[in-house]
């Protein structure tokens, strides 16, 4: 048994010795792209086995921190982790809290208002230009049918919390859209052009540097969703949210 497993539990050591490769790498400098040292070096550096080792590359392959390829120029390497390993986390915790659709549309109506402000004070021009391209493209898939709408107006969202500069608000924000697409609720009918019209709203509030109004809009957009839903598609509201598959392309049954 190699020294380091004499101090930490076995069970714990995997994950131990993973933590310990992430700090190393924040002190190095290293970024995404950037190759990882050799399994032996590895192994003799963190005084593990061969086994304890392989487990904590597999954890970090899981959560999206490196990716590992076989061959003689293979190896780990630094990657950085997306949005999706925190909507997958989530996800399943809230399931087994209960959540519904309800909370989750709670939770973005309480947090998305602010992550305007926060986009509208802190916005840079390739940010208008991203936001811009979002309602350019909502406007041209309005009476496409397929999932194309839909995933524009989740790469609207995205790009707000992107414009805020908030690091955690930037991962957050599409964690919560990711739950939202394990029930299978619409859209008020026949939608698409007024919420392409709210949400260009909001991206000229944005522009402005308006914060209030960025906000105001934001919390009218969710608040009309979530009335419409509540009249119309109560049962839906109070469906529990699942554990979601956030790679899964969004369907057009969401929309009308």
């Amino acid at each position: 048994m190699a020294e380091r497993e004499q101090t930490v539990g076995r069970g714990a050591l995997p994950s131990h010795t993973a933590r310990r490769i992430l700090r190393d790498v924040l002190q190095r400098g290293l970024e995404s792209g950037d190759a990882l040292a050799d399994e032996s070096r590895l192994i003799e550096h963190y005084k593990v086995s061969r086994g304890t080792l392989r487990e904590a590359l597999r954890l970090l392959s899981f959560l999206g921190a490196i990716t590992i390829k076989s061959g003689p120029h293979g190896g780990p390497r630094l990657a950085t982790p997306g949005p999706a390993v925190v909507g997958s986390a989530m996800g399943m915790v809230v399931q087994f809290r209960g959540a519904t659709l309800r909370t989750v549309f709670e939770a973005r109506t309480a947090i998305e208002p602010a992550v305007a402000a926060l986009a509208a004070t802190h916005r840079k021009d390739v940010d208008l230009e991203r936001l811009d391209e979002s309602v350019a493209a909502l406007r041209a898939a309005q009476k496409v049918p397929g999932p194309e709408y839909a995933a524009q107006s989740g790469r609207f969202h995205l790009r707000v919390a992107e414009a805020s500069h908030n690091e955690v608000l930037a991962t957050v924000v599409p964690a919560l859209g990711a739950m939202t697409t394990t029930v299978p609720w619409r859209y008020p009918r026949g939608s698409r052009p007024e919420l392409t019209e709210r949400i260009s709203t909001v991206v000229e509030a944005i522009r402005t540097s308006d914060a209030a109004t960025a906000s105001s809009a934001t919390a009218s957009m969710f608040e009309w969703i979530t009335e419409d839903l509540q009249r119309n598609q109560r049962a839906k509201m109070e469906t529990r949210i699942l554990w979601p598959d956030v790679d899964e392309v969004l369907t057009d049954q969401r929309y009308d």
